[in-house]
Parts: structure tokens; sequence; C-alpha cells
């Protein structure tokens, strides 16, 4: 079977047991085609006994407009979750995700939507080796698909000596700010800020980005020395947006930090 795509017209106004096409020349009204870009499938048969059957439907989006967040980069050890997201940007369809193991058993990764944009697709890594995760959209596969995860032995939980988190002196409140990412969006450009906890003792900083669709997508903390951090994020969609900025466990003066993108 093979695909052809064509702009063509429907004449949607003959009986349901007919269905008849139309062209500039023959339709009787604008009103009686629908325009659009379909794909053509031929009748399987090389010699048919009857009049060739032509079959249309609409034709799929391209899915190499599909956007995988957080998918793992590097090695990582056996019996740990995988967690991705997938992003439509618009593309329609139905998604299927299934997960090779380096034993060669595939399984069907069950999707969870998380908002009509993005879908969370999540399993566990039982072997080690070599797992391919395959990528269909409409029966189509995505760009780059298979997408390869490196799993590796490591030690027993129990074995694996545990870092302590050390207990932090700090005072928020000492904590400062400047940027114009802290005072307006500019939609799908780079938005920046800096934060200087430099007089307010040592702890970690956290950032935060909620909009209309659910978090931001990225947010890049870079620590530029004596703790300055340089923040980026970048958002495509407009609307509202609370950004939470943490020195440790409390808010910095003026957040959490209300910003409109249009």
């Amino acid at each position: 079977m093979f695909r052809v795509s064509q702009e063509i017209r429907l004449n949607t106004s003959s009986s349901a047991e007919v269905t008849r096409y139309c062209n500039t020349t023959n339709a009787d009204s604008e009103n009686d085609c629908i325009f659009g870009k379909y794909q053509r499938t031929p009748d399987a048969d090389a010699y048919p006994t009857e009049n060739p059957l032509v079959l249309v439907a609409p034709e799929l989006t391209d899915p190499s407009k599909v956007q995988l967040l957080h998918f793992p980069n590097g090695a990582m050890r056996i019996n740990s979750e995988v967690d991705f997201i997938l992003k439509r940007n618009g593309v329609k369809g139905n998604f299927e995700v299934k997960a090779e193991s380096p034993s060669g058993i595939t399984a069907i990764t069950p999707l969870q939507l998380i908002d009509p944009e993005r879908l969370r697709a999540s399993f566990q890594l039982k072997e080690a080796g070599l797992y391919k995760i395959h990528i269909k959209c409409n029966s189509v596969p995505l760009p780059k698909s298979p997408f390869i995860i490196v799993s590796i032995c490591g030690e027993p939980e129990s074995n694996v000596r545990k870092m302590e988190l050390p207990v932090f002196k700090s005072d928020a409140s000492c904590v400062t700010y400047r940027g114009l990412g802290l005072t307006h969006i500019s939609l799908e450009e780079k938005n920046e800020f800096t934060v200087d906890g430099s007089a307010a003792g040592n702890n970690m900083l956290f950032v935060g980005i909620f909009g209309p669709k659910g978090q931001c997508d990225e947010v890049v903390i870079k620590h530029t020395g004596n703790n300055v951090y340089k923040i980026t994020y970048e958002v495509r969609d407009p609307g509202d947006y609370l950004l939470v900025a943490k020195w440790g466990d409390e808010h910095i003066p003026g957040s959490p930090f209300q910003l409109n993108a249009i």
C-alpha cells in the first residue's frame, strides 16, 4: 500500500449510498464541496474484477513536530523508573509507545494524559542492556524512533553510601534579584533574570514557573559563583504565569511573581 497526497474537493450533497467527487467544472456550488488535503489509497488487488475502489482520508499531521521532554540521557541503573513526556505541539491523532527490552520482549507503555497537549509515559528498567523505545503517532514512527536507553547494573541500594543533606544557615530576606524576566515575559524568546544570594548565607536556589498549560517546559539555573545565579526560561503560550523562587525552604522577596505573556 502506498499513499499519494492530493488537493481534492469532496461533494457532500449526494446520498449516503453514493459518494461523488467534484471539481471546479462540475460542482453545483461552493457549499457542496469540502476543500482539503487527503491521502488516496488504491485498491490492493492488482487484477480487480470490479471497478477500482478509491478510499480517501484526512492526511496525517507531521509527527516531526512532536517533542520528547525529560527523555533520559546517558546510562540508567536497572530497577530505575523511566519517565518522559510527549508534547503534541498541535499534532492530532493516537500515540503509541512500546519498550523493547534487551532480551527482545516488547511491551506497550501506558500513556497518561496530563493536558490536551502533553502525555506522560513511564516504565521500569528490569534488565541490563539496550532498551529500544518505539514511538508512533497514527502508526507513523517519530523521527529518530526507536530511541535508545542504556540500562546498567549497579550496587544494591543498601550498599550505596548516601550523602546526607547539610544543615544550612541562611536568610532568604537578604536575597536580591534583577532582570526583565521577573517583570514581563516575551513569547518564544529566552527570558533572563539574576538572583544574588551572596549576602543570604549558604543554601540552594529553587525556581519553578507555572502557566496556563502547567509547568514551564524548560528552566535553566546556572551558578556563576559566590551564590549568584543566572536563570533563563522560555514559554510558548500566552496567558498568566506564576514564577516561584525559593532560597532553601523560604521564598525570596517578591516571590511568587505574577507575570503575563501576550
